[in-house]
């Protein structure tokens, strides 16, 4: 009987006591309603799972056969449940559209997992917040075949390349992500923001990409607040200076737009309150009217740069000075930095393949291989803070982390094929990445911390 590999860690549980990832009745489940695996015959949907994120090429060009080659291996070379090995073939021929939904769900059952077992939460004025997200984009790019499928953006040479989008939304809370998805390259990054109830009592901070006035006034509506650059060729029109005596001083600013005014400014923080006019969507094929938000402009003159650095914002005032917007929406390079894990160490957009479901699945895969490194990551640093000074670079624990994928699999095999729980293999394991991931040289990170345990 295969032995589900996150049951057999005794030894490491979360503050409500249940195991790691997703249990196994959950995966059998969600197989079974995708059409993925409705029956135990040929192939294990765990098992399948498994060689997904425990994978990884030692090659320099990657190759299906080796995936294939370790999903035999952790059946150990006689199929499953004594049954006849899978041939390539059929191996391949599992990466379809069934299995692009089980993955999808997966990965949805997942991020939920790593939202309610996360030890972190919000720091000084964050703490009014639920959470903060941050949203932005990413490029994979993808075969040169599939070119007709997923035409690359209009900059590049058609015909040439491929590529998608993948939209993600980083919750600060959960250290991870919390939504993916999935588009053509075309396709703007306004249109990949979908604004709903989700961000209410939540700070969201977009990148450039995501201006759009009407956006700004449908999150303060569902009750949620942004942070955002403010477009050059933006025009905000200033309605109050907040800085002392600027009734009296500045008042001939009053109702010039943004960048005029910081002209005329001495050069030091200063906070604005502006008013920002959109037009509405057309109803009936009606054109849209006019309307007006009321928003905040935080700016700081960056001497090096010799300009200014400018923020749009519902924040008040009186709750968030200067410095800390900036600090604030400097931490958005959280995402960034998510980015390089999922593409450097988890391998995202580095196997290409003719095959657009296995181009796909090989998204969600290394989706789920960070959001399993994060859990990980959770649960070492809680344990850090409560017995030790030491804190682990998140960059460096995924490095160490995808380096010990070779052990876990191992373990795993041994689990799969024998059907025992060895509990202190995965607690060994467990100490050998923290004493792996401890850095020899401390350096402080410049990012603000929003987070603490």
């Amino acid at each position: 009987m295969a032995v589900h590999p996150i049951e057999a860690w005794e030894g490491l549980k979360t503050k409500n006591g249940d195991g790691l990832f997703v249990p196994y009745d959950e995966l059998m489940v969600a197989a079974k309603q995708t059409q993925f695996c409705e029956g135990l015959r040929v192939i294990h949907p765990v098992i399948f799972l498994m060689t997904l994120l425990t994978y990884r090429s030692f090659h320099l060009v990657p190759t299906f056969r080796e995936l294939w080659q370790h999903y035999v291996r952790l059946t150990g070379y006689e199929g499953y449940n004594n049954s006849e090995v899978i041939k390539y073939q059929s191996f391949y021929a599992r990466f379809d559209e069934y299995l692009v939904n089980y993955l999808k769900m997966v990965v949805s059952l997942a991020m939920e997992k790593l939202e309610s077992n996360s030890p972190w939460k919000l720091r000084g004025s964050l703490e009014q917040f639920s959470t903060v997200y941050i949203l932005d984009n990413t490029l994979v790019r993808l075969h040169d075949k599939l070119n007709l499928l997923f035409p690359a953006a209009r900059t590049r040479k058609p015909g040439k390349s491929a590529g998608f989008k993948v939209s993600v939304l980083f919750n600060a809370v959960a250290h991870g992500p919390c939504s993916i998805s999935v588009f053509p390259e075309r396709t703007h990054d306004i249109k990949t923001f979908k604004i709903g109830k989700w961000v209410e009592n939540s700070l969201i901070i977009l990148d450039l990409g995501f201006f759009k006035t009407w956006n700004f006034d449908k999150i303060v509506r569902y009750g949620g607040s942004f942070l955002i650059r403010l477009k050059s060729n933006s025009k905000p029109i200033v309605t109050k200076i907040l800085l002392p005596d600027a009734d009296s001083r500045y008042k001939d600013l009053i109702g010039l737009p943004v960048h005029e005014v910081l002209g005329k400014l001495p050069h030091g923080p200063v906070a604005m309150k502006v008013r920002v006019s959109f037009r509405r969507r057309k109803y009936l094929n009606k054109r849209g009217r006019v309307d007006f938000c009321d928003f905040y402009c935080y700016a700081d003159f960056n001497h090096t740069a010799q300009r200014w650095h400018t923020y749009l914002t519902n924040l008040s005032p009186e709750k968030f000075t200067v410095p800390e917007i900036c600090a604030l929406y400097a931490y958005r390079w959280t995402i960034e930095l998510l980015f390089k894990e999922i593409k450097s160490d988890n391998e995202l957009g580095q196997k290409k393949s003719v095959n657009a479901y296995l181009s796909e699945s090989l998204i969600y895969v290394a989706i789920l291989r960070t959001i399993m490194s994060r859990e990980f990551y959770s649960l070492v640093s809680k344990w850090l803070a409560q017995n030790s000074d030491t804190s682990i670079p998140p960059l460096l624990w995924s490095r160490i982390f995808i380096e010990h994928l070779p052990n876990m699999a191992s373990i795993i095999r041994k689990e799969t094929i024998f059907g025992f729980r060895s509990s202190n293999e995965w607690v060994g394991l467990l100490k050998d990445l923290v004493r792996c991931s401890i850095p020899i040289k401390r350096a402080e990170s410049r990012l603000l911390q929003v987070l603490q345990l």
